[in-house]
C-alpha cells in the first residue's frame, strides 16, 4: 500500500479539463495515495452535491490503476469568498497537523496547482513553516502554457471525460514536480537548537527538536538525549544512546569507579563554563570523598570501605572506630586527639593519604582538601554571591586551577588521556555537525 496521503484543494480544472487530468486526478495517478482530504469551498461542494464527480472519478482511477484510496470531504458551505488568505493559511495550518496526527506514519503531499491562487499560496506558505516534512507538488498543464480550455461547471460528464482523458494512456505524461523548498520554521530551530547545544543546554535543544522531529536525524536527537542524561550523571542511559549513534561517551578501559569520576568531574567542567561558580564549589566535596576513597584502595593499598558499617544515627556509613586496624586507628587518633565514629569524608580520610600516600600526591589532596574547608562549607550554608575573584579570595586558587587539582589527583589513580577532557565538545561537535 502506499505511504502518502493527499491534502489538496479544488478547483474549476478538477476532476478533469480539456481532456487531461486536473491536478487533483494527476497526483492521484502518480503516487497513489491510501487516502485524499479534499478542501471544498461553497461552490465546489455544490457540484459536489450534484453529482459527488470528484470521489466518483478517484474510485474509477483507483480501481484502473489497482489501489485503495479512502476520500475525507472537507467542507466549507460558508466559504464564498475564496480569496481570503488569512483563513487558508490558519485553516489549512491546522489541517495539516491534523492530518499529520491521523496519519503519523505518511508522506503527505500538498497540491499547489488547484483552487484559488491565494489557496495555493497560503499552502504553500504551510509547507515553509509546518512542523512535518511535507511534500509540495505543482502539475503543470498538458500544455506547458496556461490552461485555455472551458472550466469545469454544472454540466459534467463524468463517463464520456473518464473516456476522453488522455492521460489515461500507458504512456501519458507524469507532469507532477515536486517543489524543492527548504522548510523555514526547521531552519529556524535548527539554529536555536545549535545555540542551546553550544551552551551546553541539551534539556532546551531537545525540547526544541522534538517539536521538528521530521526534519532532525534520529541520531542527532539521539546525541542530544545522551547530553542530557549525561549533564544528570544518569551516565548508563548516555552510554546507551550514544552508542546508538555511533559515539564514545567515555575513554575505554575505564572501571565503574574511574568513568563515575571522570563523568562528575567533566560535569564540574560544564558548570564552570556556563558561570555556575556556586554549585562547581558544592560539588568539590561529594568527589574528593570518592577521589579520597579510591586513592586510598589503589593507591595506598588499603580497602577502606571494610571498615565501614551502617549508623543509624547518621543515616548513612560511618567509618568505625571498632573496625579500624590497630594502625589506622593510631593514624586517626593523632589526626584527630582521639578519633570517634563519623561519617566518611575528605576531612576523615586525608590522614590515611599523608600517611601512606607519595609526597607529590599527598601535596595535591591537602591542597583540595583545604579548600573544600575554606570555600565549599561557606557556599554550602551561605547565600552569597560566587564569582571567580571571591573563589581566589577564599582559596588562593582560581577555579580553573581547583578543577586541574581534581583532574591531577583522578590522573594518579587512572590513566586518563588528555583529550578526553574535551568530551562534551566532541559531542557537541558530532551533534552540530549532523544538524548541518
Amino acid at each position: 500500500m502506499s505511504n502518502y496521503v493527499l491534502f489538496s484543494p479544488l478547483g474549476m480544472t478538477d476532476p478533469t479539463r480539456g481532456f487531461h487530468d486536473g491536478a487533483f486526478i494527476h497526483i492521484c495517478r502518480v503516487y497513489k495515495p491510501k487516502k485524499v482530504y479534499l478542501y471544498m469551498s461553497k461552490e465546489i461542494y455544490q457540484y459536489d452535491q450534484r453529482d459527488n464527480r470528484y470521489e466518483r472519478y478517484l474510485g474509477k482511477l483507483a480501481e484502473e490503476l489497482g489501489f485503495s484510496c479512502s476520500v475525507v470531504k472537507l467542507v466549507h458551505k460558508d466559504l464564498e469568498r475564496a480569496h481570503d488568505f488569512e483563513r487558508f493559511y490558519q485553516e489549512f495550518m491546522q489541517y495539516i497537523r491534523d492530518i499529520g496526527d491521523e496519519n503519523s506514519d505518511s508522506k503527505i503531499l500538498l497540491n499547489l496547482s488547484s483552487g484559488t491562487p491565494q489557496m495555493k499560496t497560503a499552502l504553500l506558505i504551510v509547507s515553509y513553516v509546518s512542523n512535518r516534512s511535507l511534500i509540495p507538488i505543482q502539475v503543470s498543464s498538458p500544455k506547458g502554457k496556461s490552461n485555455d480550455e472551458r472550466p469545469v461547471d454544472e454540466e459534467y460528464d463524468l463517463e464520456a471525460e473518464w473516456e476522453l482523458n488522455m492521460d489515461n494512456s500507458p504512456d501519458y505524461t507524469n507532469r507532477c514536480i515536486e517543489v524543492r523548498n527548504e522548510n523555514l520554521n526547521a531552519v529556524i530551530k535548527k539554529e536555536v537548537i545549535a545555540r542551546h547545544i553550544a551552551a551546553y543546554d541539551y534539556r532546551a535543544a531537545l525540547s526544541v527538536a522534538e517539536t521538528i522531529t521530521d526534519f532532525m536525524s534520529k541520531k542527532a536527537i539521539d546525541l542530544i538525549k545522551a547530553g542530557c542524561y549525561r549533564l544528570s550523571l544518569e551516565v548508563n542511559k548516555a552510554q546507551m544512546y550514544a552508542r546508538s549513534a555511533g559515539f564514545q561517551l567515555t575513554p575505554k578501559g575505564l572501571n565503574e569507579e574511574s568513568r563515575i569520576a571522570y563523568e562528575y568531574i567533566l560535569n564540574m567542567q560544564i558548570k564552570l563554563y556556563k558561570g555556575e561558580l556556586a554549585d562547581f564549589i558544592r560539588s568539590i566535596s561529594p568527589i574528593l570523598t570518592f577521589l579520597f576513597e579510591m586513592y586510598i584502595e589503589h593507591k595506598c593499598k588499603i580497602e577502606i570501605k571494610q571498615y565501614y558499617e551502617p549508623s543509624i544515627r547518621y543515616d548513612r556509613d560511618i567509618l568505625s572506630r571498632r573496625l579500624l586496624s590497630g594502625e589506622l586507628r593510631r593514624v586517626l587518633d593523632r589526626a584527630f586527639g582521639e578519633y570517634r565514629d563519623k561519617s566518611p569524608s575528605a576531612a576523615i580520610l586525608l590522614p590515611i593519604i599523608k600517611h601512606k600516600g607519595e609526597s607529590t600526591q599527598i601535596e595535591v589532596a591537602s591542597i583540595l582538601r583545604d579548600i573544600e574547608d575554606k570555600a565549599r562549607n561557606i557556599v554550602a550554608h551561605e547565600v552569597i554571591s560566587i564569582n571567580d575573584d571571591w573563589i581566589k579570595e577564599k582559596t588562593r586558587y582560581s577555579a580553573d586551577d581547583i578543577l586541574k587539582y581534581l583532574k591531577s589527583f583522578l590522573k594518579y589513580i587512572c590513566p586518563i588521556p588528555v583529550d578526553a577532557w574535551d568530551s562534551y565538545d566532541l559531542l557537541n561537535e558530532r551533534i552540530l555537525n549532523i544538524l548541518k
